[in-house]
């Protein structure tokens, strides 16, 4: 769910300021991570373990948390992974495959992974410069299946991960 339209002169919390990428997009999805649907929010808590996971649904330490889930075209998620890829430093040798054609060929390979076309989980990003922290074979579903958009799902890894601590402090 979207909350209303932000102000021009609205500035991010820090925690969006660690996803350069898709900054501007995550914006409109900004909320907190009681409001994330459940299969997003599974989709982090599956980042821990089973026993901070389990105590995380049970009580509301992340409710508050900085979240932001968004469906982006999936055009614009690929021309975002073309530039990452672009500047790894393996895609400066001159053998490589085209950017293109790489990605097709990883497609043309996730064609057997059947993901759900409701409640689909999203592509978790990275803080920092990168893409996925988790999602690779999510986005290559994605896209190999033709979809029009893409989840994505960003966290303020820094404060969810310091509130599960907490509990077992």
């Amino acid at each position: 769910m979207i909350e209303e339209s932000r102000s021009v002169g609205y500035v991010s919390p820090s925690w969006l300021g660690c996803y350069p990428i898709f900054q501007e997009e995550l914006r409109g999805g900004e909320t907190t991570f009681h409001k994330l649907p459940l299969h997003a929010k599974l989709v982090a808590l599956q980042r821990t373990t089973a026993d901070a996971a389990k105590q995380a649904i049970a009580s509301t330490i992340l409710d508050d948390v900085g979240a932001s889930f968004v469906e982006l075209s999936t055009g614009l998620v690929e021309d975002a992974v073309r530039r990452y890829l672009s500047m790894q430093p393996e895609s400066a040798n001159r053998h490589a495959t085209p950017m293109t054609s790489s990605l097709d060929e990883l497609a043309r390979q996730m064609v057997g992974v059947q993901l759900p076309r409701v409640s689909r989980p999203p592509c978790v990003l990275r803080p920092g410069q990168g893409v996925f922290l988790d999602g690779w074979m999510r986005f290559f579903s994605y896209r190999a299946r033709s979809d029009k958009t893409i989840p994505l799902l960003a966290v303020d890894w820094i404060n969810f991960y310091e509130r599960l601590c907490s509990v077992h402090s």
